[in-house]
């Protein structure tokens, strides 16, 4: 709730900065609502998975979602589904698999959660993409940041309170909203310029660089199946990025 307070101050005020106000309307509302319905779902599903399974079983799961961004692409956006798409999303999964080597022994809430966020993610990157058609970057990310505190509004006075943050947490509440505000603004802006089939396998290059700073700044230990699966995951970019620019 309060990093969205954070993300409806930012935009509002560029905004008003860039006279954009008059962009905010209602035409493209039922669009806006299932995109943003379908974040805040997969955000609080990846949130009870990270609480009750292993990271690792979270993250393979996590980055099952260009596969399905691929699927959805051919079925919702009528996007061409060629091989090279196709090839590029498995090996980076591949990639995935190799580098947290998920230790899947038996099916759980906390398994299900992550596979379903991964799901509803996927469709929130559909929809971000069939706004971009219509709407600016400052519209859906205003929609989306004001959604964002109605749906977190309700939901944490669900217990009947809303907990006021400590001094010490407000500086951290302000540093997520930017960090989540600038995540969304590069993630809108790409879908604006190519389609989600072809930046949602870039997503897979933040394993191995999370992987690569947690053994620079964290003495966290690297081995062989790390470095062979980003290996695969940079080379399954390499692969559709390389068939993005010849078309």
């Amino acid at each position: 709730f309060y990093r969205s307070v954070i993300g409806v101050s930012i935009i509002l005020f560029f905004l008003v900065k860039k006279n954009q106000l008059h962009e905010i309307n209602l035409k493209e509302i039922s669009t806006h609502l299932k995109r943003n319905v379908a974040h805040f779902t997969g955000q609080n599903l990846w949130l009870y998975a990270l609480a009750s399974i292993t990271l690792a079983e979270v993250t393979s799961l996590e980055f099952t979602m260009p596969i399905w961004i691929v699927l959805f692409s051919y079925l919702m956006l009528n996007e061409q589904m060629d091989k090279f798409k196709i090839i590029s999303v498995c090996i980076g999964f591949i990639g995935v698999l190799i580098t947290v080597r998920p230790d899947i022994e038996s099916i759980n809430l906390g398994l299900i959660a992550a596979a379903i966020s991964a799901i509803v993610f996927a469709l929130t990157n559909i929809y971000t993409r069939r706004l971009t058609r219509t709407e600016s970057t400052l519209t859906i990310l205003f929609f989306l940041t004001a959604m964002q505190l109605i749906f977190g509004l309700i939901t944490s006075l669900l217990d009947g309170r809303l907990d006021i943050p400590t001094t010490e947490n407000i500086v951290w509440i302000v540093v997520i909203g930017f960090a989540g505000l600038g995540a969304h603004y590069c993630i809108t802006t790409a879908l604006s310029l190519a389609p989600p089939t072809v930046v949602a396998p870039i997503d897979l290059l933040r394993l191995p660089i999370v992987v690569l700073i947690g053994v620079m700044f964290y003495s966290e230990q690297g081995d062989m199946f790390i470095y062979l699966g980003a290996a695969l995951i940079i080379f399954a970019n390499f692969i559709n990025l390389k068939k993005a620019n010849t078309q």
